[in-house]
Protein backbone atom coordinates (compact mmCIF):
# COMPACT_ATOMS: atom_id res chain seq x y z
CA UNK A 1 0.00 0.00 0.00
CA UNK A 2 1.25 3.19 -0.85
CA UNK A 3 2.54 5.77 2.02
CA UNK A 4 0.29 9.27 1.73
CA UNK A 5 2.54 11.68 0.40
CA UNK A 6 3.22 14.70 2.44
CA UNK A 7 0.39 17.74 2.00
CA UNK A 8 2.22 20.71 1.05
CA UNK A 9 0.98 23.91 3.33
CA UNK A 10 0.79 26.50 0.36
CA UNK A 11 -1.72 25.92 -1.47
CA UNK A 12 -0.40 26.58 -4.94
CA UNK A 13 1.86 23.81 -4.22
CA UNK A 14 -0.47 21.37 -3.26
CA UNK A 15 -2.63 21.87 -6.25
CA UNK A 16 1.11 21.75 -8.78
CA UNK A 17 1.19 18.27 -6.27
CA UNK A 18 -1.60 16.71 -7.36
CA UNK A 19 -1.29 17.89 -10.97
CA UNK A 20 1.83 16.33 -11.22
CA UNK A 21 1.39 13.44 -9.34
CA UNK A 22 -1.61 12.87 -11.61
CA UNK A 23 0.23 13.46 -14.54
CA UNK A 24 2.76 10.48 -13.46
CA UNK A 25 -0.46 8.26 -13.49
CA UNK A 26 -1.81 8.87 -16.85
CA UNK A 27 -4.62 11.39 -15.36
CA UNK A 28 -5.60 14.81 -17.18
CA UNK A 29 -6.23 17.52 -14.14
CA UNK A 30 -5.32 20.76 -14.35
CA UNK A 31 -5.76 23.85 -11.69
CA UNK A 32 -9.03 26.44 -12.14
CA UNK A 33 -10.25 29.27 -9.26
CA UNK A 34 -8.21 31.49 -7.70
CA UNK A 35 -4.96 29.52 -7.75
CA UNK A 36 -5.13 28.81 -11.94
CA UNK A 37 -5.00 32.76 -11.98
CA UNK A 38 -2.14 33.01 -9.16
CA UNK A 39 -0.29 30.19 -11.15
CA UNK A 40 -0.75 31.89 -14.67
CA UNK A 41 -0.65 35.19 -13.53
CA UNK A 42 2.47 37.91 -11.97
CA UNK A 43 0.12 40.06 -10.70
CA UNK A 44 -2.05 37.71 -8.89
CA UNK A 45 0.63 37.10 -7.23
CA UNK A 46 1.90 40.90 -6.51
CA UNK A 47 -0.37 43.80 -6.37
CA UNK A 48 -3.43 42.09 -7.13
CA UNK A 49 -2.64 39.23 -4.66
CA UNK A 50 -5.96 37.40 -2.36
CA UNK A 51 -5.48 34.47 -0.03
CA UNK A 52 -6.96 31.51 -1.61
CA UNK A 53 -7.82 29.14 0.97
CA UNK A 54 -9.20 26.00 -1.13
CA UNK A 55 -8.44 23.93 -4.36
CA UNK A 56 -10.23 23.94 -7.52
CA UNK A 57 -9.54 21.40 -10.43
CA UNK A 58 -10.49 20.05 -13.72
CA UNK A 59 -10.62 16.64 -14.83
CA UNK A 60 -11.99 13.80 -17.39
CA UNK A 61 -15.31 12.10 -16.23
CA UNK A 62 -13.52 9.00 -17.84
CA UNK A 63 -10.83 9.17 -15.26
CA UNK A 64 -12.96 9.05 -12.30
CA UNK A 65 -12.50 6.03 -10.51
CA UNK A 66 -8.35 6.59 -10.88
CA UNK A 67 -8.73 10.31 -10.09
CA UNK A 68 -10.68 8.33 -7.03
CA UNK A 69 -7.47 6.62 -6.35
CA UNK A 70 -5.24 9.57 -6.74
CA UNK A 71 -6.52 11.49 -4.04
CA UNK A 72 -6.87 8.80 -1.34
CA UNK A 73 -2.80 7.84 -2.33
CA UNK A 74 -2.20 11.69 -0.97
CA UNK A 75 -3.97 11.41 1.64
CA UNK A 76 -7.31 13.20 1.29
CA UNK A 77 -10.11 12.33 2.51
CA UNK A 78 -13.39 12.29 0.48
CA UNK A 79 -16.59 13.77 0.96
CA UNK A 80 -18.42 10.37 0.81
CA UNK A 81 -22.03 10.63 0.10
CA UNK A 82 -21.37 13.99 -1.84
CA UNK A 83 -18.80 11.77 -3.92
CA UNK A 84 -21.03 8.36 -4.55
CA UNK A 85 -24.08 10.52 -6.02
CA UNK A 86 -21.86 12.56 -7.86
CA UNK A 87 -19.52 10.63 -9.14
CA UNK A 88 -18.76 11.46 -13.09
CA UNK A 89 -19.47 15.23 -12.54
CA UNK A 90 -18.20 16.21 -9.39
CA UNK A 91 -15.57 15.42 -6.43
CA UNK A 92 -14.87 16.57 -3.22
CA UNK A 93 -11.59 16.11 -0.62
CA UNK A 94 -10.82 17.53 2.37
CA UNK A 95 -6.63 18.24 3.32
CA UNK A 96 -7.69 18.08 7.05
CA UNK A 97 -4.41 19.05 8.22
CA UNK A 98 -4.38 22.55 6.26
CA UNK A 99 -8.18 22.58 6.76
CA UNK A 100 -8.80 22.89 2.65
CA UNK A 101 -11.02 21.76 0.74
CA UNK A 102 -10.44 20.26 -2.94
CA UNK A 103 -13.42 20.64 -5.54
CA UNK A 104 -12.65 18.68 -9.04
CA UNK A 105 -14.96 19.33 -11.93
CA UNK A 106 -15.35 16.70 -14.31
CA UNK A 107 -15.79 17.34 -17.84
CA UNK A 108 -18.65 20.35 -17.02
CA UNK A 109 -18.35 23.39 -15.02
CA UNK A 110 -21.09 24.21 -13.53
CA UNK A 111 -22.10 27.08 -11.06
CA UNK A 112 -23.82 30.00 -12.13
CA UNK A 113 -23.78 28.92 -16.05
CA UNK A 114 -22.89 24.93 -17.38
CA UNK A 115 -18.94 24.83 -19.98
CA UNK A 116 -17.92 22.00 -21.10
CA UNK A 117 -14.10 22.08 -20.33
CA UNK A 118 -13.20 18.46 -21.06
CA UNK A 119 -10.75 19.83 -24.52
CA UNK A 120 -9.42 22.76 -22.36
CA UNK A 121 -7.63 20.25 -19.98
CA UNK A 122 -5.65 19.13 -22.85
CA UNK A 123 -3.43 22.01 -22.82
CA UNK A 124 -0.14 21.53 -21.55
CA UNK A 125 -0.25 23.93 -18.55
CA UNK A 126 -0.82 23.30 -14.48
CA UNK A 127 -4.10 25.18 -15.71
CA UNK A 128 -7.01 25.52 -17.91
CA UNK A 129 -6.17 28.14 -20.19
CA UNK A 130 -6.52 31.69 -19.57
CA UNK A 131 -9.69 32.12 -21.39
CA UNK A 132 -11.73 29.36 -19.92
CA UNK A 133 -10.36 30.99 -16.32
CA UNK A 134 -11.61 34.57 -18.00
CA UNK A 135 -14.95 32.43 -18.38
CA UNK A 136 -15.39 30.80 -14.56
CA UNK A 137 -15.30 34.44 -13.25
CA UNK A 138 -17.33 36.21 -16.00
CA UNK A 139 -20.45 33.93 -15.56
CA UNK A 140 -20.53 34.64 -11.77
CA UNK A 141 -24.19 36.84 -11.81
CA UNK A 142 -23.25 38.13 -7.98
CA UNK A 143 -19.75 39.19 -8.23
CA UNK A 144 -18.14 39.10 -5.22
CA UNK A 145 -14.30 40.96 -4.87
CA UNK A 146 -12.05 37.43 -5.36
CA UNK A 147 -13.78 37.13 -8.61
CA UNK A 148 -12.93 41.28 -9.57
CA UNK A 149 -9.30 40.47 -8.10
CA UNK A 150 -8.78 37.76 -10.00
CA UNK A 151 -10.34 39.23 -13.48
CA UNK A 152 -8.23 42.39 -13.07
CA UNK A 153 -5.36 40.70 -12.86
CA UNK A 154 -6.18 38.43 -15.83
CA UNK A 155 -6.98 41.36 -18.25
CA UNK A 156 -4.06 43.55 -16.23
CA UNK A 157 -1.21 40.26 -17.43
CA UNK A 158 -2.83 39.39 -20.35
CA UNK A 159 -4.21 41.10 -23.92
CA UNK A 160 -7.49 40.55 -25.69
CA UNK A 161 -6.87 39.04 -29.20
CA UNK A 162 -7.51 35.67 -30.92
CA UNK A 163 -4.27 34.29 -30.92
CA UNK A 164 -2.91 31.48 -28.52
CA UNK A 165 -2.06 32.79 -25.38
CA UNK A 166 -4.57 35.57 -25.23
CA UNK A 167 -7.60 36.05 -23.86
CA UNK A 168 -9.42 34.96 -26.62
CA UNK A 169 -12.54 37.49 -27.95
CA UNK A 170 -13.21 34.96 -31.11
CA UNK A 171 -13.94 31.81 -28.68
CA UNK A 172 -15.62 33.69 -25.83
CA UNK A 173 -17.74 35.77 -28.53
CA UNK A 174 -18.70 32.97 -30.22
CA UNK A 175 -20.01 31.32 -27.16
CA UNK A 176 -21.99 34.70 -26.50
CA UNK A 177 -23.47 34.79 -30.04
CA UNK A 178 -24.95 31.57 -29.46
CA UNK A 179 -26.23 31.48 -25.40
CA UNK A 180 -28.25 34.90 -24.50
CA UNK A 181 -28.25 33.80 -21.42
CA UNK A 182 -24.47 33.65 -21.55
CA UNK A 183 -24.13 36.94 -23.02
CA UNK A 184 -26.06 38.90 -20.64
CA UNK A 185 -23.97 37.36 -17.70
CA UNK A 186 -20.98 38.27 -19.08
CA UNK A 187 -21.61 41.75 -20.18
CA UNK A 188 -22.76 43.06 -17.17
CA UNK A 189 -19.62 41.85 -15.41
CA UNK A 190 -17.42 43.32 -17.74
CA UNK A 191 -19.33 46.28 -17.35
CA UNK A 192 -19.22 46.20 -13.87
CA UNK A 193 -15.16 45.32 -13.56
CA UNK A 194 -14.87 48.43 -16.48
CA UNK A 195 -16.47 50.51 -13.53
CA UNK A 196 -14.24 49.23 -11.06
CA UNK A 197 -11.31 49.46 -13.09
CA UNK A 198 -11.86 53.37 -13.24
CA UNK A 199 -10.40 52.93 -9.38
CA UNK A 200 -7.57 51.42 -10.19
CA UNK A 201 -3.92 53.41 -10.36
CA UNK A 202 -2.56 53.94 -13.69
CA UNK A 203 -1.58 53.29 -16.09
CA UNK A 204 -3.24 49.62 -14.46
CA UNK A 205 -6.30 51.46 -14.82
CA UNK A 206 -6.33 52.16 -18.88
CA UNK A 207 -4.86 49.39 -19.74
CA UNK A 208 -7.47 46.93 -18.00
CA UNK A 209 -10.29 49.04 -19.28
CA UNK A 210 -9.07 49.12 -22.61
CA UNK A 211 -8.82 45.32 -22.99
CA UNK A 212 -12.09 45.20 -21.52
CA UNK A 213 -13.61 47.56 -23.64
CA UNK A 214 -12.20 45.40 -26.86
CA UNK A 215 -13.80 41.82 -25.07
CA UNK A 216 -17.56 43.77 -24.77
CA UNK A 217 -17.22 45.07 -28.27
CA UNK A 218 -16.47 41.84 -29.93
CA UNK A 219 -18.42 39.98 -28.10
CA UNK A 220 -21.89 42.82 -29.24
CA UNK A 221 -20.58 42.40 -32.60
CA UNK A 222 -20.75 38.69 -33.24
CA UNK A 223 -23.67 37.21 -35.11
CA UNK A 224 -26.15 35.98 -33.51
CA UNK A 225 -27.76 32.93 -34.05
CA UNK A 226 -31.44 32.06 -34.23
CA UNK A 227 -31.88 30.51 -30.64
CA UNK A 228 -29.96 33.26 -29.66
CA UNK A 229 -32.73 35.61 -30.81
CA UNK A 230 -35.58 33.57 -29.95
CA UNK A 231 -33.99 33.65 -26.10
CA UNK A 232 -33.59 37.26 -25.99
CA UNK A 233 -37.21 37.85 -27.46
CA UNK A 234 -38.19 36.43 -24.08
CA UNK A 235 -35.81 38.21 -22.15
CA UNK A 236 -35.64 38.80 -18.19
CA UNK A 237 -39.21 37.24 -17.92
CA UNK A 238 -37.54 34.12 -17.26
CA UNK A 239 -34.15 33.40 -15.26
CA UNK A 240 -30.70 32.94 -17.27
CA UNK A 241 -28.55 31.44 -14.61
CA UNK A 242 -28.97 29.76 -11.45
CA UNK A 243 -27.44 30.92 -8.34
CA UNK A 244 -25.60 27.79 -6.45
CA UNK A 245 -26.75 27.17 -3.33
CA UNK A 246 -24.29 27.99 -0.34
CA UNK A 247 -22.27 25.00 0.92
CA UNK A 248 -21.04 25.42 4.53
CA UNK A 249 -18.75 22.76 4.86
CA UNK A 250 -19.26 21.11 8.01
CA UNK A 251 -16.03 18.81 7.95
CA UNK A 252 -13.72 22.11 8.10
CA UNK A 253 -15.47 23.09 11.09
Amino acid sequence: MEEPATLPSNGLDAARQIVEEAEKRGVRLRMLGGLAFKQLCPSSRERYARDNKDLDLMGRREDSKRIVGLMEALGYRPREMFNKLNMGQRLIYYDMGNRRRVDIFLDEFTMCHRFNFKESILADTYTLPITQLVMTKLQVVEMTDKEYVDLVAAFHDFEVGDRPGAIRADEISDLCSRDWGIYVTFTRSIGSLMTRAQTLAEPDGSVVALRLRKLDEAIRASPKTLAWRMRARIGERARWYELPESDDDAALG
